[in-house]
């Protein structure tokens, strides 16, 4: 049904993922740099939420049109465990309740997620073939 579309959808994903990224380094500096609170930031971290739902949708969307189950290769595997850890580190990052140390390397990590995620799916390799 959707298979026709196939290109069209992938190229919407990967646009979001570079988009999600950017914003998150961005929003990142930000909150680490210049503190948290300005309403500004909170229409940001909206239209995160908002991208990265949009993100969500399309990689399921490619996962319907190939007919591919998310356990079915290693390297998506990979890419949902780095996904996970992205978000946990994520949130500590943006959390004031840490430390600054804490929140730092939490981003930090959470950026290298992000690049793992990254290389994992354009290498087609569990962990960017760091592993193999």
């Amino acid at each position: 049904m959707f298979a026709e579309h196939y290109l069209l959808v992938k190229n919407i994903h990967i646009g979001l993922v570079l988009l999600s990224g950017s914003l998150f380094v961005l929003r990142g500096l930000w909150v680490l740099l210049m503190g948290s609170g300005s309403g500004l930031q909170k229409k940001v971290n909206r239209l995160s939420y908002v991208i990265d739902t949009c993100l969500l949708l399309a990689a399921l969307l490619l996962l319907m049109i190939l007919n591919y189950a998310p356990l079915s290769a290693a390297w998506l595997q990979a890419k949902l465990l780095l996904l996970v850890l992205y978000v946990v580190f994520g949130v500590f990052a943006f959390r004031n309740k840490y430390s600054m140390e804490v929140r730092w390397l939490a981003y930090s990590a959470a950026l290298l997620c992000f690049a793992g995620m990254y290389y994992s799916a354009r290498l087609h390799q569990p962990f960017a073939g760091l592993l193999s």
